[in-house]
């Protein structure tokens, strides 16, 4: 039997039932089960507010909640450990409100202490059920990342070292790694997907396993369609691109790793200990008679809109525009052009940003310069889009016969997806129409 990587979510940590399940999943393998684990949702909030609100930070106030965090959960005192990485958080806390600046390195650093601080819980949580386990921080087991701060690509980890040790279970915090100068960087928000589906792909483990979703592959928005059906399967394109939307909890970056080698994603029930599959993602692109997979939804976008009767003729107006957002630390999420005007999907909060920054000299073939807000991008997502027809004629009479208007709309880009932007107001209708066209026909 060969050895496992399983992610394992912090909000997890907190669930007897899932905690149970999964030693109880674990006791069927002998070799070596390396479970790395997000961070408890409540600790990686305290984290984060208190990077950004540093100056005011009461670190003696900060202290006593991440502690009680570890109360909550386990119903015990905080352990040596965790009460050695309370202290280490505080001190450095205190140590940026005395300097009174902070790199994105050292904001990483600070981080990074809501999943060092998760695997103290978890391993208690074990450790109550009768489990020994071990951590492994990704120092010693030398995970090595590339120094782009809060956006770090995995490069290389020490396979040798843990691939010689004894069977048996070892929690890795996920999320971020250590770069060739000793620094911590994160993947990203909650990336342990990512940091997982690395280890797999380095380990040669036949399979990545994810220990449930807090917000499963579900055809709609749970909250819009509430008796939305599971989808059993997906591409590993399909569940980055619906990664990206607000109802999904998985990190786009996860397939890296693994499409390469073909290694597939199982997304295991945590209701359960017997390794039920809710999902599974792989390769194969496997076609639905609906040809559509999910609709989905999300409210975090504003548009930038740039027109005029030269943007499509002048060379370098699309190249200028990127680099100055991207220069800004401005995520681009989407763009859709036509001869006489670019539109660029970015985050809800970049739109104030980003018009200031286009209102600045050097784009005279851009007549009007305008941001968009309350508005939500729907993406109808499913491979075969451009291999069958009426799919997208399908997608406009829905919108159509629930009188909605499309602000705007792009599809063609990719087999896999089709993208609406409505008025915010029109948000869940939208959902409802093109659904109902396509799975309660």
């Amino acid at each position: 039997m060969s050895d496992k990587v399983i992610r394992f979510g912090g909000s997890n940590a907190a669930s007897t039932s899932s905690i149970k399940n999964l030693i109880e999943y674990l006791g069927q393998f002998q070799n070596r089960n390396f479970i790395v684990s997000s961070a408890v949702p409540e600790l990686l909030q305290i984290v984060e507010n208190n990077i950004r609100q540093v100056y005011k930070s009461d670190a003696g106030k900060v202290t006593r909640q991440i502690e009680q965090i570890f109360i909550k959960i386990t119903g015990e005192l905080p352990t040596q450990g965790y009460q050695k990485l309370v202290e280490q958080y505080s001190n450095i806390l205190k140590g940026i409100g005395l300097i009174g600046d902070y790199s994105e390195a050292l904001s990483d650093q600070v981080k990074s202490f809501s999943e060092k601080l998760t695997v103290e819980i978890i391993k208690t949580q074990f450790q109550k059920n009768g489990v020994a386990v071990t951590i492994i921080w990704p120092e010693e087991c030398e995970l090595f990342v590339t120094p782009d701060f809060g956006n770090a690509t995995y490069l290389s980890v020490n396979s040798s070292k843990l691939q010689s040790l004894p069977g048996g279970v070892y929690l890795i915090p996920g999320s971020y790694g250590i770069t060739r100068q000793g620094k911590i960087a994160r993947a990203g928000k909650t990336a342990a997907d990512y940091t997982a589906a690395f280890l797999t792909y380095a380990l040669k483990i036949p399979k990545l396993q994810l220990w449930g979703l807090d917000f499963d592959f579900q055809r709609a928005d749970p909250s819009i369609f509430p008796t939305s059906p599971r989808i059993e399967r997906l591409t590993y394109a399909e569940a980055s691109e619906l990664a990206y939307f607000d109802h999904y909890s998985f990190h786009p970056r996860t397939v890296d790793p693994l499409e390469h080698d073909h290694i597939p994603i199982e997304v295991l029930n945590s209701s359960t200990s017997s390794g039920e599959i809710d999902t599974i993602i792989n390769t194969e692109t496997y076609i639905e008679d609906q040809i559509v997979k999910s609709v989905a939804c999300t409210d975090d976008i504003s548009l930038l809109r740039l027109n005029g009767p030269g943007v499509g003729l002048k060379p370098g107006i699309l190249a200028k525009v990127t680099a100055g957002l991207t220069d800004a630390g401005i995520n681009i999420k989407s763009v859709i052009t036509s001869q006489v005007s670019i539109n660029l999907i970015l985050e809800k909060s970049a739109a104030d940003k980003a018009l200031k920054i286009m209102q600045q000299p050097g784009f005279s073939s851009v007549k009007e310069i305008s941001v968009v807000k309350n508005v939500s991008l729907i993406g109808v997502v499913g491979h075969g889009m451009q291999q069958n027809y009426g799919v997208s004629a399908r997608i406009f009479n829905a919108v159509s016969q629930g009188k909605i208007n499309v602000l705007l709309s792009g599809s063609g880009a990719s087999d896999l997806v089709s993208y609406l932007v409505v008025k915010d107001e029109d948000k869940q209708k939208s959902v409802r129409e093109i659904y109902n066209a396509f799975f309660n026909f």
